[in-house]
Order: C-alpha cells, then sequence, then structure tokens
C-alpha cells in the first residue's frame, strides 16, 4: 500500500470520470497527511456512519469502485476539512465539486442508436416509439438504481445539486430524463429546488432550455413559477 501522498498509476482502462473523482480524492489524502489505515481509524473514531475499511478507500483512490458510496466520499471530505482547518491549509476541491465529480463517475455509459449512433434515453417499455431525446441526462439511470436499493441519501443528493446548481440545460434533460424513466416524483423534487433557488432570469432560462427540447408542459410550470415572484 502507496505511502501517505504518493499513489500507484491510475490502470489506463478506467473510464475518465472515475479517474477524475480519485484524483480529486487523491489531493483531499495529501492535506489530512494519513495513511490509509491511520485515515481509516480516524473515520471509525469519528463514527461517521459510514461502512468502509482500509482496502476499500485504497480501491476508491485507485479508481476501482464502480460505484462509489457517497457517504464514505463525504465522511473523508469532512476529515480533511477539519484537518485544513487545524493546520491552516487550504482545501483542493469543494464539497460541491467533489460531488459533481461523484455523481459524473457513478453514471453509466451513454446509449446509442445502433443506426445514427446518438444517444438515447431509455424509455418506459409503453413509449418504445420513442428514439430520441435530445441531450440525454444518463445519471437518471443511476437515480434508478439508487432508488431501487433504497439509497435515498444519494437521491437527494443528486436532485437538490441539479435543482440548486444545475445549468439550466442541465435541468430541463434531468426533469425530462427522470419523467421518462417513470422517476416523477424526483422530476418534482427537482423543480421545487429550481423554485425556491434560483431567481427569475434563471427561471426564465430554463423554460427556454424545456422549449428547446419540445417540453412545453414543464416550460409552462416553470413560467408559472416566474411570475409568482
Amino acid at each position: 500500500m502507496p505511502r501517505s501522498g504518493r499513489f500507484r498509476e491510475l490502470d489506463a482502462g478506467i473510464p475518465e470520470e472515475r479517474k477524475a473523482l480519485a484524483r480529486a480524492l487523491r489531493s483531499l489524502m495529501r492535506v489530512v497527511g494519513l495513511s490509509l489505515r491511520q485515515t481509516h481509524a480516524e473515520l471509525e473514531r469519528r463514527d461517521c456512519g459510514c461502512d468502509t475499511s482500509a482496502s476499500a478507500l485504497s480501491d476508491l483512490l485507485n479508481a476501482r469502485i464502480h460505484k462509489p458510496k457517497r457517504e464514505v466520499i463525504r465522511a473523508l471530505y469532512e476529515l480533511v476539512e477539519t484537518a485544513a482547518r487545524t493546520s491552516g491549509a487550504s482545501m483542493p476541491v469543494t464539497w460541491e465539486e467533489l460531488e459533481d465529480l461523484w455523481v459524473k463517475a457513478c453514471e453509466p455509459p451513454a446509449a446509442l442508436c445502433a443506426s445514427c449512433q446518438r444517444t438515447v434515453l431509455p424509455v418506459p417499455l409503453a413509449q418504445e416509439d420513442r428514439q430520441h431525446v435530445q441531450e440525454q441526462w444518463p445519471t437518471a439511470l443511476a437515480l434508478l438504481d439508487m432508488k431501487q436499493n433504497r439509497r435515498a441519501e444519494d437521491v437527494a443528493g443528486i436532485l437538490r445539486h441539479v435543482g440548486v446548481t444545475g445549468e439550466p440545460a442541465e435541468v430541463a434533460h434531468a426533469v425530462a430524463a427522470c419523467r421518462a424513466c417513470g422517476l416523477g416524483s424526483e422530476a418534482d423534487v427537482i423543480l421545487r429546488y429550481v423554485q425556491t433557488g434560483r431567481d427569475e432570469r434563471q427561471l426564465a432560462e430554463i423554460a427556454y432550455e424545456f422549449m428547446r427540447i419540445e417540453d412545453n408542459v414543464m416550460a409552462q410550470r416553470v413560467l408559472r413559477m416566474c411570475l409568482a415572484l
């Protein structure tokens, strides 16, 4: 196992999204200055409620885990944040940036249409005639998997992140993808975050993105939010 601050090269076949998350986590480990076993012991002492081990942390830092646990990443971030306040060191990444990297690392690869090679949005069987949705949001598949596996905290974190900080186009595509995958209540949660956390201009931009993907029902809903401000 590498010494603190020194890490082996990431395997070439690992997806870039997982590599980006691993690099960010490695930068945090350099701040805390502990070995993996010491880090695991400290997480246990803090009783963070996350289920991990020194070997699992090693796999996480080497991008070997296909779907890293959000609670482990959050606990590690909070540990480093405490150490940084004590030492006066600066944090190399914010929690929002790290959470965004985690979301991308958990996204399954986009499916491609065999005839035109454009990304296609998975839809319920009753809507098999729909071939394409512009700008697919593949995280909907990850959300569906998390919901089925009762990972409510992870689902809530993604929905809040999109609703509060997502770009207008991401918000529109996320809501459309969730609705297409049968995640209507999750789409509503995103829109509630949008309604409480955005100003008039941002709401108008989101409404425009809905119109751009020809979802006029959602566009009208967001415009009503805008008028209510």
